[in-house]
């Protein structure tokens, strides 16, 4: 198929544009050029991958898109009937005692019926690390940890940087869908703009101590992390420390103080497991103390982090009562709650991933205490910790007579009502300054764009400035463009789509809705995909993402595959 130039960046009007820091503190990236993406397969080579597609998933699909099995080969997805059965519970190979939510994916929507949709930005990407983090442990990825937007995000697609520092740089693209034939993918770009704040930071360490905490390196993770955020900070910054079991280890507990005291040092080295595991009461005396330390120091940034694999069994266990024992503080200089997940056995990704979404923070999972000190270098943590926006959620109107039908993938615990979109809610997401959110959409247009820019829609952003907590809003056309090949970034749009909807197929397995595909139609879809993805390996076989994902879309397919850690490639 031909391709076209996404849109570029555009920046409308903002409502209450924040003070712009002096230009030469935004860092503008550096040109990293890609070699020329080759044009979409013609008809012929796409052919001879789905029928590479149906040789690996053992599958044949039929012109009706039904899958059917064949004698020869077969599928990790197989089951001994002619037609596969949903598994109703995860295999007993999947690590034990983990605790996730099928959000249950979204359908496809008329736009006659509804021609909006609205949803939350996000830019966790937890979901992917966790999914690697299985495939190279010898685990098979459970489909209810998949969350399409957190794989999606967990990914650098080079997005040029908004031109002024006050507004994002929303983008648009279009291209065709490499599953689903006469359907096209949009893709709506959100690019924060990079500025410095040199702020002083509040720090909360509230650390995990209770008896699930001695399995495997959580200990050892926990203390690394810890220590790397000590180390990372300045003489003008403060820190305290929360040890909790079955309820709080007073003896360790260290109010705040500076960076390099003693007490620190200790409580942190002291970190041993025992007991059970009481999260509200370190968090609470956690808030505590934090919300002390705003109200004395109101300049300065304040973080609670929390250390733990959410295994919660002591008072409130489910993430909205803990939340709510904390009570509401300031909107405007909030305490941002920052989950940090450890463990692949024994795990609650639910508990702490609610946690941080509406404790206005973010969630990371560690694996390794390399991986520890990594994230929590100062440049680092704080690179991701800087807020440009709170409360920040899109709404896209389709225009009926272009667009038929309309599907966003992923994203499915950020949808919200139409009408909540004009609400500043804590629960619509924190977006880090430099970062950036991808979503896409599956299209059915009822003709086809025949223009470059010719309008699809537009899309209108809502958002909280800190601090200040001046409202903002700002609205871009989504505009029909496909990309052309002599543009450096199609490759990098083709990876896009081929992660959102691996995740997404793959996230359908288990699911409770009758509406998902079976397992046969996934592994063909998957496979499909696999073929694709091996098509970029002349642009982005250099990048690690690119690898590691390919490793776990390999592993997904039944091709498991093991490969060292490394970092090229992703979001920061």
């Amino acid at each position: 198929m031909p391709v076209g130039p996404e849109t570029p960046p555009a920046t409308i009007a903002v409502d209450s544009p924040r003070l712009a820091p002096d230009p030469t503190e935004i860092a503008e990236p550096p040109a990293r050029p890609l070699p020329a993406p080759p044009a979409l397969p013609p008809p012929a080579v796409r052919a001879e991958s789905r029928a590479l597609a149906e040789q690996l998933a053992g599958i044949s699909i039929g012109s009706d898109n039904a899958a059917t099995f064949q004698q020869a080969g077969t599928s990790r997805f197989q089951s001994s009937s002619s037609r596969p059965r949903r598994t109703a519970q995860p295999s007993s190979s999947v690590p034990p005692a983990t605790t996730f939510k099928d959000y249950l994916r979204t359908r496809a929507v008329s736009t006659g019926a509804d021609a909006v949709s609205t949803f939350s930005l996000d830019t966790d990407r937890t979901s992917f690390q966790l999914a690697l983090n299985w495939v190279n442990s010898g685990y098979p990825v459970e489909p209810d940890s998949v969350r399409a937007e957190e794989w999606l995000n967990a990914f650098d697609y080079r997005y040029q940087q908004p031109l002024r520092s006050d507004s994002f740089a929303v983008s648009s693209a279009v291209i065709e869908h490499p599953l689903n034939y006469g359907q096209h993918l949009v893709r709506l770009a959100f690019q924060a703009p990079e500025f410095v704040d040199d702020r002083p930071l509040n720090v909360t360490l509230v650390m995990d101590a209770s008896g699930s905490m001695s399995e495997g390196n959580r200990i050892a993770i926990a203390k690394a992390a810890a220590e790397a955020i000590r180390t990372s900070l300045r003489p003008g910054d403060r820190i305290a420390v929360v040890q909790f079991s079955t309820d709080v280890i007073d003896e360790l507990t260290v109010e705040h103080t500076f960076p390099d005291a003693n007490g620190v040092r200790w409580s942190i080295g002291s970190l041993q497991p025992g007991g059970t595991t009481n999260v509200q009461a370190g968090l609470d005396l956690g808030a505590q103390l934090a919300d002390r330390i705003r109200r004395q120091r109101p300049d300065a940034h304040n973080y609670v982090i929390l250390f733990s694999d959410g295994v919660a069994n002591v008072d409130a266990t489910d993430p909205f009562g803990i939340l709510e024992s904390l009570g509401t503080r300031s909107s405007a200089n909030p305490l941002r709650l920052i989950t940090i997940g450890v463990g692949v056995e024994n795990f609650n990704d639910y508990l702490l991933e609610q946690l941080a979404q509406h404790g206005d923070g973010w969630y990371r999972y560690l694996s390794s205490v390399e991986q520890a000190q990594f994230t929590f270098e100062r440049e680092n943590w704080l690179a991701i910790s800087i807020p440009f926006a709170d409360q920040t959620r899109a709404q896209v109107t389709w225009d009926e007579d272009v667009v038929a039908s309309w599907r966003l993938i992923g994203y499915e615990n950020r949808i919200t009502s139409d009408e909540s979109f004009a609400q500043d809610r804590r629960e619509f997401a924190e977006i880090p300054a430099g970062s950036a959110t991808t979503a896409f959409y599956e299209v059915a247009f009822k003709r086809p764009p025949t223009s470059l820019g010719q309008r699809l829609g537009e899309v209108e952003l809502r958002w909280v400035t800190p601090v200040s907590g001046a409202s903002n809003r700002q609205h871009a056309p989504i505009l029909g463009n496909r990309y052309r090949p002599e543009r450096d970034d199609g490759a990098l749009l083709r990876f896009g789509a081929i992660v959102a909807l691996a995740s997404d197929r793959y996230s359908s397995l288990w699911s409770a809705s009758s509406g998902d595909p079976h397992p046969g139609q996934v592994a063909a879809e998957l496979a499909t995909l696999q073929v694709e993805l091996d098509h970029l390996d002349p642009q982005l076989g250099g990048l690690a993402a690119y690898r590691d994902f390919g490793t776990v879309l390999g592993h997904l397919v039944g091709h498991q595959q093991f490969t060292e850690p490394s970092r090229s490639g992703y979001s920061p």
